[in-house]
């Protein structure tokens, strides 16, 4: 078995420069920059195109399909499951009864889950950490 078939999500976060100005279209694909979704040989932009999609579903406080989300955006249905289920894994988006939806009632939401999910990981691997230095004898220099 390997480590991600172990993993509950796999955040893949990336230090991008600001924006000097506001803008949201931008600042959407700054965020997905940021997330790991939008990389340079995404040339059609489709993990944004696929976020933006699930982002403005929440207006109507629902999700989407992945047949719906095909036709809207003009993709086939195995490139948009890819990237549904590579958001998926992220820890962002979910699943649930049948449609795809970003995990918190808003973007800010959705990344503030996230935000906790990694902070439990970080304490986690402390406690583990400090476990291993303890039965090693090592100390910390702080």
């Amino acid at each position: 078995m390997s480590v991600n078939e172990d993993a509950l999500a796999e955040y893949r976060i990336l230090a991008m420069r600001l924006l000097s100005k506001v803008d949201p279209e931008k600042d959407l694909e700054w965020i997905c920059r940021s997330l790991g979704f939008l990389e340079p040989r995404d040339k059609r932009k489709t993990a944004f195109r696929i976020f933006k999609a699930l982002l403005e579903a929440l207006k109507d406080d629902r999700g989407l399909t992945s047949d719906e989300l095909a036709a809207k955006l003009s993709l086939t249905r195995g490139t948009m499951v890819h990237h549904l289920n590579k958001m998926i894994r992220s820890g962002l988006v979910i699943y649930h009864e049948g449609t795809y939806k970003l995990r918190g009632r808003s973007l800010k939401s959705t990344i503030e889950e996230a935000h906790r999910d990694i902070n439990r990981i970080f304490e986690n691997l402390y406690k583990v950490a400090e476990s291993i230095d303890k039965s090693l004898n090592l100390s910390s220099r702080i």
